[in-house]
């Protein structure tokens, strides 16, 4: 069994660069739709990682070591110094599995 190529999959290069152009486009709306509601306050979102953290029993710690995301910026998230910026979110939305919109509900 042969795994088809994208063009058997989705058609001629023009749909694919559509295709292409749509997801990109609901990304940066979901990133702008991100800023502003974390600009805005009122979301703790190291609340929500607190929660992620008790959820999969891991330890802020871990989760740097497994991200990148330094242990001072959870601090300073934590708290409340600064507030994360779109792709540390993004960093561990994908992380847990979960929107980034999550950490903002």
């Amino acid at each position: 069994m042969s795994i088809p190529s994208i063009y058997e999959v989705l058609g001629n290069a023009t749909e694919i660069y559509i295709l292409f152009c749509l997801v990109n486009e609901v990304y940066h709306i979901s990133v702008v739709i991100t800023i502003i509601k974390v600009r805005k306050g009122g979301v703790n979102v190291y609340e929500k990682f607190a929660e992620l953290l008790d959820k999969f029993n891991k330890t802020a710690y871990q989760v740097s070591k497994d991200t990148g995301i330094a242990q001072s910026v959870l601090s300073d998230w934590k708290r409340g110094i600064s507030t994360p910026k779109t792709p540390k979110l993004k960093i561990l939305a994908d992380y847990f599995g979960v929107s980034i919109e999550y950490f903002l509900e």
